[in-house]
């Protein structure tokens, strides 16, 4: 006989049924719903086991798998501390193979976090191949005729140049169909859609999240896995309905395994999963608070200045003391708080790409010492910050035979080249020495109070150099680079550093956890940006999202002020050619400065809204804003098209209200205010055009 145990908050509840058998999921519901209101899920472990040996499903899927259906429930505890609630659920099978599920609530978040660990409690080593930190099924079911036209799946597209890209589809489009199985069937071998990345960026093709919307049911489920490297979900057909199964490295995906000794244990990476009503854009609003509530506390979130960075648009990775000067007042001019001098610091060439790793200026591009840098950004009222790569190593940097052989990532007993680098491996006690001399060095040297640590190349699936797999080491790897992080916030408890990878190729919260903000993407065309920077806010909370404001002399009037409004319901950072703008440019660029510094506060308790859903890469139209119990700013960009107005909907989101511009206000806009419907009208008349208003 077995019972079901419901436990959650007031907004979100998870039913598992315990027993004489496995424990096994049943539900996962908005909190509070009627019994017959809340789908049935088909039971399931909550997480896919594979040790060496044990049965393989049909097919190349992650769901089925042999040890998970022999594992049987032997204990659950709830753990209550201040509004923070976990549930552990302990499972073994007669093997000695022990799962423990643990599932997080934070107040009243419709959110549950989660980790699995596995731990070897019998007398022999296991050789674990596979653990998903999330395994559910059941949806919706092919039994229910809607679910063909009335299911959604959303996919966030991530390349360089076009992040925060979701795409929607119903799950006939993408070949997951009813081919006639019953509940008591297993599955189809084909009919699963796998989202991943492999290799050492973690969001190179897609973000690690995923979401399913039950458009009959009015509820979606929305999920982010935490993970710096590899990572995996997958939807698909099991038992005649809809399965997720989600989680880190994999042997199938990732050429990962790893072996556990008698008592050894192996934890897999967070999940977190948002259950709400309405669709994705709904979920993502709780996503934004949990995303606040796992994230390490800290200044910069909070006061949000304004950073110049003198790489996009601008120098281009050649500074030097006599291009820089002029930049540097210019940045001060404009509002700028931190100013950081970007990639080429430490090259007396050009062509410097595969000699990186010393990280000692250049006396060439700073021949009166680069100390004068630091001392003139000071003086300008700005606070000094600094590029820096720190996995990688040059294949013909000095470093490169300095260090030993344990320092890199290897592959068949070679070290990896990588687009002319090396990987450094994090798990060695001499790349956390040296970097921490590195980091200590410039901090005490130059006052150095913001990192921007960038990382340009992918190391591919690991190492196998003192490893049981490629993808355990790299895990491992992973793990030792962000207590590496925590170690120098230890030390340097102020100290500011941005998280970039070309642009947006690490958004994931395992690092954003650690930083306290993100470079968004490399984007060169502030036109294209404006989707970027709309989207954001589904990938990172506001106040960590870097978007660049990079104004060129040669815009217009209109496409001067389209540039700054990209970045002004996020972190602005100025870049471009602000040296070179008139009095009256720069001015522009100062104002909108200030107006942001009105409102700012503000943004760190603001969740994000699409009044038409997520932004599409060719949209004319592009709007989003926050909300907050004051109102909210909404940001509108129109690119292009013959519509000179249109009609936004806020009565979800705003009362009885008034609109006003807050920037630009020097040129015309037509705003109208419906009070009935809660509706506002923007009219536009310049094809190329942008705004940043208040409604409340």
């Amino acid at each position: 006989m077995s019972e079901i145990f419901a436990w959650g908050n007031t907004a979100v509840t998870l039913r598992i049924a315990i027993g004489d058998g496995p424990a096994v999921i049943v539900g996962l519901d908005v909190g509070g719903r009627a019994a017959e209101d809340i789908p049935k899920f088909i039971a399931t472990p909550p997480a896919e086991v594979l040790v060496a040996g044990g049965r393989l499903p049909q097919g190349q899927r992650h769901v089925g798998l042999g040890t998970s259906e022999e594992l049987r429930y032997v204990e659950h505890v709830v753990t209550d501390a201040g509004d923070v609630s976990t549930l552990e659920v302990v499972q073994r099978t007669a093997a000695g193979v022990e799962l423990r599920s643990r599932f997080t609530v934070f107040g009243e978040l419709p959110v549950i976090r989660v980790e699995q660990t596995v731990v070897n409690a019998g007398d022999a080593p296991i050789t674990v191949e596979h653990l998903s930190t999330l395994t559910l099924n059941g949806f919706v079911r092919f039994r229910d005729e809607a679910w063909r036209e009335k299911t959604r799946l959303r996919i966030p597209h991530n390349t360089l140049f076009a992040e925060f890209n979701w795409t929607e589809h119903s799950l006939p489009s993408l070949g997951i169909v009813d081919v006639g199985f019953t509940e008591e069937s297993v599955h189809s071998s084909k009919s699963r859609i796998s989202v991943s990345s492999v290799g050492t960026q973690s969001t190179t093709e897609y973000l690690p999240m995923g979401a399913l919307e039950d458009l009959a049911g009015d509820r979606t489920w929305a999920w982010q896995i935490e993970a710096n490297g590899s990572w995996q979900w997958e939807v698909g057909d099991h038992r005649a309905a809809v399965y997720l199964s989600a989680g880190g490295p994999n042997d199938q995906e990732h050429h990962w395994h790893r072996v556990l000794a008698p008592g050894e244990s192996f934890t897999s990476v967070p999940l977190a999963i948002a259950c709400t009503p309405g669709r994705l854009e709904d979920a993502l609003r709780p996503l934004t608070e949990y995303r606040r509530r796992i994230r390490r506390p800290n200044a910069d979130d909070v006061d949000l200045p304004i950073v110049f960075n003198d790489f996009m648009n601008s120098l281009m990775a050649d500074p030097t003391e006599e291009k820089l000067l002029p930049v540097i007042a210019a940045a001060a001019s404009a509002g700028s708080e931190y100013f950081c001098i970007d990639a080429g610091w430490y090259a007396d060439e050009p062509s410097w790409w595969n000699t990186v790793g010393e990280w000692v200026e250049s006396s060439v591009r700073f021949p009166n010492g680069f100390a004068r840098m630091f001392d003139e950004i000071r003086a300008a009222g700005m606070k000094p910050g600094l590029w820096l790569e720190p996995d990688v190593v040059g294949v013909e940097s000095p470093i490169a035979a300095l260090l030993p052989d344990s320092a890199f990532f290897h592959r068949h007993g070679e070290r990896i080249d990588s687009q002319g680098r090396h990987q450094l491996d994090f798990r060695s006690p001499a790349v956390i020495e040296r970097l921490d001399a590195v980091v200590d060095r410039l901090v005490a040297d130059y006052g150095v109070e913001y990192f921007k640590f960038d990382y340009n190349i992918n190391g591919g699936i690991g190492t196998d150099l003192g490893a049981d797999s490629a993808g355990d080491a790299m895990l491992e790897h992973h793990r030792a680079f962000l207590a590496w992080i925590r170690g120098l916030f230890d030390r340097h408890p102020d100290l500011v550093i941005e998280n970039c990878s070309s642009g947006g190729a690490r958004i994931d919260y395992a690092s954003l956890a650690e930083f306290s903000i993100l470079s968004t993407s490399d984007q060169v065309d502030h036109v294209r940006y404006a989707t970027i920077a709309a989207g954001a806010p589904s990938g990172v909370t506001p106040e960590q999202a870097a978007v660049w404001v990079y104004p060129q002399p040669e815009f217009g009037v209109e496409e001067l002020r389209f540039s700054i409004v990209n970045g002004l319901l996020a972190r602005p950072q100025l870049s471009g050619g602000m040296w070179k703008l008139d009095d009256g440019q720069l001015g522009t660029v100062a104002e909108a400065m200030r107006v942001y510094r009105t409102y700012r506060e503000r943004i760190p308790r603001m969740t994000p809204i699409w009044p038409f859903g997520l932004p599409g890469w060719y949209d004319r139209w592009v709007v989003q804003g926050l909300v907050d119990d004051r109102g909210v700013l909404l940001a509108v960009w129109r690119r292009g098209g013959h519509a000179e107005s249109i009609r936004i909907p806020l009565d979800r989101w705003v009362g009885e209200a008034t609109a006003e511009v807050l920037f630009p206000t020097d040129v015309a806009t037509g705003l109208e205010w419906d009070s009935q419907s809660r509706a506002l009208v923007v009219t536009l008349t310049e094809s190329l055009s942008a705004r940043l208003i208040r409604i409340g």
